[in-house]
């Protein structure tokens, strides 16, 4: 009976790596697309600058329905994870400012989408949740 509890348990550690190492396989090997679009208002220019740990895409101004755009594989510890900071001024002068993850691998790979999209608009920046078929605020100006 021991050992029958024991090889099961071995059977059980096998499969979920199994699983684990397809679900990796297909999700990691996949080349991730990421846009980020102003929608803000015409006339606004969005300031951005997208960042990871090892890639830096610089500073760039989006005028009004301008995109900027990467594409990137997730690592295999899945602590792929860039971020953008972003700034505008409104019609009014108020500066507004803000950073969002806008790939974290440990949050993101599990949807296993390879097309992220985002915008940024006068309330919130806007991602594309593909499960609902909308997009979502994920990001509040006024937090």
């Amino acid at each position: 009976m021991m050992i029958a509890s024991h090889n099961l348990k071995y059977v059980l550690i096998l499969f979920t790596m199994m699983v684990f190492t397809v679900m990796l396989r297909e999700c990691s090997s996949q080349s991730i697309h990421a846009s980020v679009t102003n929608e803000i208002s015409k006339g606004v220019e969005l300031h951005i600058h997208c960042k990871s740990k090892d890639t830096d895409f610089g500073d760039h101004t989006l005028i009004n329905g301008a995109k900027f755009t990467w594409n990137f594989n997730i690592n295999m510890f899945f602590t792929t994870l860039y971020w953008c900071n972003m700034s505008w001024t409104n019609v009014d002068g108020k500066y507004v400012h803000g950073s969002y993850n806008m790939y974290v691998a440990r949050r993101d790979w599990k949807r296993c989408e390879n097309d992220f999209h985002f915008y940024v608009r006068k309330d919130c920046v806007y991602g594309y949740i593909r499960k609902k078929g909308a997009f979502e605020c994920v990001y509040s100006w006024a937090h």
